[in-house]
Formats: structure tokens, C-alpha cells, sequence
């Protein structure tokens, strides 16, 4: 049990966590074990236990250094590990595609920094200085004797990268949301362009988007951003046909356009509450095709030598497509990238000081591309989720392969690595969603034909220097969302690093139930009053949430009155939180006057990031998505009642407020 208990350890399995209510949770044995069996261990195999305790341990003392050497910046200090017999022998450093002289030291002149007993031989690790070294990853020579060894330099900086100190405000918005202008039923990246140009002459310095990775065409009622097909890919249903090239004099295209049943479709679209991503993703489809018809035919030399390039350039990403037409689908990938890049260009030159933030997804679903082309990297049986909460007393399945911590290393981390530079590209922010992903997560699996679950922990130093790597390689600012129970490791590391955290108003109270006051929030943080996951201000206001639950049958009657019973404390709450600002309301007040109060409260915050939610000023009551709802309720295809245009020319004023509070 002992060599169990210490693979246990080596692999990440948790031993213990805190509950919501504050219950102190040691997970036992059998619950361990069979997490380690999700990984492909035989863990009644006392010689592989044996083995891989070795492998996981030992082995790192054995190797001159590592696949990859994480160093700072600021001070670069290398590590190597070597036998003490050759204390006194001379190591030589060799950079291999850095323009550096050797660096050639006696062993003994470095300092220890540890000691490891293996087989009755002290192994010693060695700390050497390095020159400045540009941030990024580098490949670095060791000779030691006639023992030599390459490694990954992973030279980190102090602090992700930041755009300014200032205090910035900016939308959030589900893209598909938008009230699309071309009556095509879901929003796209031209829909997008036109908000980005209404919100820079807004003073707005960011979009912050939902994830707009690529879906399941053939399944297209799959509409869950946050369960998608792959994260490294675009969802081609963003691309807006009428602004590619190959649009442009396209005979076919004009003819199927003019088609009485596309008509129709358009007029429906134009007033349609919820999204048909059936009827969308077969017309956009039909159209897609006779777009790259036409580039195929008519298509110039200069259009196919750039798309050519742009398949070089992303070879390893599209390789992973499962389509029966490589190239058709890498030519939809190419025409949301263009699209999704131009909507970035102009929010600069427009003066955003950020433009578009990107979300990334904590996982992906387990028929998927991203899923199918990296299986070894994944568990047999094991998914992520959450532990009990108040809102799920059994916990989540959110029904994710969960990553193999071990097996996630492999190559020095090039999935993740790529996966955070694809998810970077393009834009000028990085959302994580659930950032604690980076430490650990909860898995769900049967044990003993019974639903059962643990904390499994990651490689948190390594997957935060890839995230503060690439961000300085991408020029990308880094947000964390932070929501709910979070290690305070992680939440130090974060700060540390300078990466946001995501305040949401709803959940910061104190230790009473009453809402923080606004100086409590940190400078180094996007705060927002609601996301995707919680009902919109005017929704949460009027209760709407709770009688939709009740409607759907998610709560019983008396459910329903005690959660507005809770509500009505919740919404007394608010009003003391607003008269501590200076504004007196009542619960008989417009809902519009509580939540502009709200804003203009919060705007005042030391939070560098103030996200407004597009969905609030559009006094949308519905929300885009019920958490732990998949079929009952329609989630990701509520679109927004009021154009773009026509919700900023309603706040005109109220936006100039925000941004005089913001910029004083």
C-alpha cells in the first residue's frame, strides 16, 4: 500500500479538499485507485506500481536534465542533475540556435540546490547562471564527461503581457447571438466587425467573446461553445459569406441566393427568437461549397499561393480534421481566419487597446477531432466536472475526457502548447475558462458501478509558463476564471504572473451574504455583473430565471417559492450594496435605473478589465444557456432583440458615463 500511496502522489491523484460547506473531504483509497485505473494502470500489479514509481521519481535524477527547463527572464538559472562522483568534472553549455558562446564551468563552482539517493549513489542538482536570454523556447546542449544531454529552454517572463495600467471597459457577447444583417440566422464575423467599430467610437477597448471553436456540422443542433469539436479549430458557421472574396461575382452563388426558399428562410431568420442551426448550417454549407467551387475555378494565383501558405502554417492543427474533404475544410478554416483577423486589425486601428478576447474551453467532447487525434493524451474513463456544490448537491459531470496529467508532457507539452497559441492567434486576449484546469480538476468515473469522484492534479508550473510564454510570443493578455473554489496556489501564481482573475458581482460577498463594496475588487481582474452561465441582470431582477426553471420543470413548486424567497433577500441585498454608493432605489424602482445604478457603481472599481454585458444592455430577460440543462431548455441559440446599432444608439449617454468614470 505504501508504493501505492506514493504513485498516488506521483501522479497527481488528490488525497484530500475542502468542501463548500467547509467540511474538510479525504478521498479514500478505493476512490484513488480507481482514478488511477482511468489511466490505464493496473494498480493490483504490484511490479508495475513498483516500475512506475521508479520512472516517475527516480528516473528524473538519472537524467542530465530534463525534456524541458523552465528558467525566468529576469534571472535565468539552469538546473542540472549529476552523479556526485563528477563533481569534479567540467560541463559545457551549448545553445543551439542562439547566437551564444558556450558557457564551459567546473561543477564544483555551481551550487546545490538538492540531493536524491538512488541505489546507494547521491545524485546532485546543480544550479548555473545563464546570460539574458530572449523569451521563448530554445534548445540548449549538455556535456558533462561523456554523458550528453539536450533539453527545452523554456525561458519564462516575470509577468504575462500586459497592454496598460489604465482602467479599460469593454463588452462581452455571444457571437451567434448577434442580430445577424444578412438574415442568415446566426451572427458572424461581419456582424462582428460592425460592433467592433461601434464600440471603439464608444471609447470600448475589448470584446470578449464566447469560444468560437469548431462544432459538429453534421451534427448541427450540437450548439454547446464550451463542448465543442475542437478547441485549435473555428467554427465555420462565423465565417459571413456575403465578405468573402470568392463571393464576388459568383454566378452560382447570385443564383442560389435568389431562391424562393432562401427568401423565406431569410424573412423567418429576421424574426426568430431562437437560432435553427439545422436550417442555418444547411444553407451556410450549400453556400460554403460554391464558395470554394468558385475559389477552385476562379481563384487567383496570389489567393492560392496564400492559401497554400496559410495550410502550411497550420499543416499540424488541420491535420486533425476527420472530414471526408481535407481541403474544403481547411479553405473554411482559412476564410474564418481571414475574417476573424480583419475584426482584430481594425479594433486597433480603431484605438481598442485590446480588441477581441478569445475564450478558451476547459475541454473538449470525446467524439471529437481534438479528442480522436490526441486519445493517448486522454483517460480511458474519466471526465471532468465539478465536486458538490450548492447548485448540484451530487456534483457535475460536464461529460469532458479529462487529460492524463503524466501523459499531457509528452513532446514537451506540444498539445497544450499549440493549443494555447491557436487560441491566441488573432486577438488580443485569452480568456481561460476555469483556470483552475491548470492545477487540477475534478474527475468523474463509476467505481464499483457507482458514480465517484476526486481532485486530479497537473503540471501547474509548466501549463503556466506555456500561458505566460505564449502570451509575450502573441502579444495577449491572460484572464483566469476564477469562479468558485479555488486553490490559493493557484489564485497567488495568477497575481504572481499578472494573469486577471474574473470577478463576477453575483458571487462576491462576504462571509454575512451581503455584496462586497466596490474598493474590495482586485486591480488586477475583469469584473463583470453576469456571463453565460447566469441569467442577465434584468432576468435576475424579475426573477424570470426561477419561472423558467419552474416552467421546464427543473424545480418543484416549492422549490420555486423558497428560491424567490431567496431572491427577494438577494435583490434587498443589492439595494444596500447600491445605497453604500450614494444611490437610493427601492424594489418598485425600473428594473433599467437598479442596473444602471449597478454599472456606474461597479465602473468605479480599481478592476482594471469593467465588462459590460451586451445581453444586459439589450435588457434581454432570457438566458443564453441553463447550466445542467441539455435538452430541456435551449441553450446556446437565444439571439439578441435589438440590432447592434440600435442598443448603442438607446446607451449613448449611458456609455459616456461609464467611460468618464473609467478614464477620471
Amino acid at each position: 500500500m505504501e508504493s501505492l500511496s506514493q504513485l498516488f502522489y506521483l501522479h497527481g491523484i488528490g488525497y484530500e479538499y475542502t468542501k463548500y460547506t467547509g467540511e474538510h473531504v479525504i478521498f479514500s483509497d478505493e476512490t484513488r485507485g480507481a482514478a488511477l485505473s482511468c489511466c490505464g494502470i493496473d494498480i493490483t500489479n504490484n511490479a508495475e506500481v513498483e516500475h512506475l514509481n521508479v520512472t516517475l521519481d527516480a528516473n528524473k535524477w538519472l537524467q542530465l536534465v530534463p525534456n524541458c527547463s523552465i528558467v525566468c527572464e529576469e534571472k535565468p538559472i539552469f538546473k542540472i542533475r549529476i552523479d556526485q562522483r563528477l563533481l569534479a568534472q567540467h560541463c559545457v553549455i551549448s545553445f543551439m540556435e542562439l547566437e551564444l558562446e558556450n558557457i564551459n564551468v567546473c561543477l564544483a563552482d555551481l551550487m546545490c540546490t538538492g540531493d536524491y539517493i538512488f541505489n546507494g549513489i547521491k545524485y546532485l542538482e546543480l544550479a548555473c547562471p545563464l546570460p539574458k536570454l530572449p523569451i521563448g523556447y530554445h534548445h540548449v546542449r549538455v556535456d558533462v564527461a561523456e554523458i550528453s544531454g539536450v533539453t527545452q529552454l523554456w525561458v519564462t517572463p516575470k509577468h504575462s503581457y500586459q497592454v496598460t495600467e489604465k482602467k479599460q471597459s469593454g463588452l462581452s457577447i455571444q457571437l451567434y447571438s448577434l442580430k445577424n444583417k444578412a438574415g442568415l440566422g446566426i451572427g458572424d464575423f461581419t456582424d462582428l466587425l460592425d460592433l467592433v467599430k461601434q464600440a471603439a467610437t464608444h471609447q470600448l477597448d475589448y470584446i470578449l467573446l464566447n469560444p468560437l471553436h469548431l462544432l459538429f456540422c453534421e451534427q448541427p443542433e450540437r450548439a454547446s461553445p464550451y463542448s465543442p469539436n475542437s478547441r485549435a479549430l473555428l467554427n465555420p458557421l462565423y465565417i459571413a459569406v456575403e465578405s468573402c472574396e470568392d463571393y464576388l461575382d459568383n454566378e452560382s452563388v447570385a443564383i442560389f441566393m435568389k431562391n424562393a426558399d432562401i427568401l423565406d428562410f431569410k424573412v423567418t431568420n429576421q424574426q426568430a427568437q431562437y437560432i435553427d442551426y439545422t436550417a442555418v448550417n444547411y444553407f451556410k454549407y450549400a453556400v460554403f461549397k460554391l464558395l470554394y467551387q468558385g475559389f477552385c475555378q476562379s481563384g487567383s494565383r496570389v489567393r492560392k499561393q496564400l492559401f497554400a501558405d496559410f495550410c502550411l502554417q497550420h499543416s499540424e492543427t488541420l491535420a486533425t480534421l476527420k472530414v471526408d474533404d481535407l481541403e474544403f475544410a481547411s479553405y473554411l478554416q482559412w476564410q474564418a481566419h481571414l475574417q476573424l483577423k480583419q475584426c482584430q486589425v481594425v479594433a486597433r486601428e480603431s484605438g481598442m487597446s485590446i480588441g477581441l478576447i478569445n475564450d478558451l474551453a476547459v475541454g473538449c467532447a470525446g467524439d471529437g477531432s481534438e479528442y480522436l487525434n490526441q486519445q493517448h493524451l486522454f483517460t480511458d474513463s474519466a471526465y471532468v466536472g465539478a465536486p458538490p456544490d450548492p447548485w448540484a448537491e451530487q456534483g457535475q459531470n460536464w461529460g469532458l475526457p479529462a487529460l492524463n496529467p503524466i501523459k499531457i508532457s509528452d513532446n514537451n507539452f506540444a498539445y497544450y502548447r499549440a493549443l494555447i497559441r491557436a487560441n491566441m492567434e488573432n486577438v488580443g486576449g485569452l480568456r481561460i475558462d476555469h483556470v483552475m484546469a491548470i492545477r487540477r480538476l475534478w474527475w468523474c468515473f463509476n467505481n464499483q458501478y457507482q458514480q465517484d469522484g476526486c481532485y486530479v492534479y497537473y503540471p501547474f508550473e509548466h501549463l503556466l509558463a506555456v500561458l505566460t510564454i505564449e502570451s509575450h510570443l502573441n502579444q495577449c493578455i491572460v484572464i483566469g476564471e476564477d469562479l468558485g473554489v479555488v486553490p490559493p496556489e493557484v489564485k497567488a501564481a495568477l497575481a504572481d504572473k499578472a494573469i486577471f482573475s474574473n470577478g463576477l458581482f453575483y458571487f462576491e460577498k462576504d462571509c454575512d451574504g451581503e455584496f462586497l463594496p466596490v474598493s474590495s475588487f482586485s486591480a488586477q481582474s475583469l469584473l463583470m455583473v453576469a456571463n453565460h452561465d447566469v441569467p442577465p441582470f434584468f432576468g435576475w431582477w424579475q426573477g424570470c430565471d426561477l419561472s423558467l426553471k419552474y416552467d421546464y420543470e427543473l424545480i418543484d413548486e416549492s422549490q420555486l417559492i423558497q428560491q424567490q424567497q431567496a431572491r427577494d433577500l438577494e435583490r434587498q441585498r443589492l439595494l444596500r450594496f447600491l445605497a453604500n454608493c450614494g444611490k437610493s432605489l427601492c424594489l418598485q424602482s425600473p428594473v433599467s435605473d437598479v442596473y444602471q445604478a449597478l454599472t456606474l457603481s461597479l465602473a468605479h472599481s480599481p478592476a482594471r478589465l469593467f465588462t459590460i454585458q451586451l445581453d444586459d444592455l439589450d435588457d434581454q430577460t432570457l438566458p443564453v444557456n441553463i447550466p445542467g440543462t441539455d435538452k430541456e431548455y435551449p441553450n446556446w441559440r437565444r439571439v439578441l432583440t435589438y440590432s447592434s446599432e440600435s442598443i448603442f444608439d438607446r446607451h449613448r449617454e449611458f456609455l459616456r458615463a461609464i467611460n468618464s468614470i473609467r478614464t477620471n
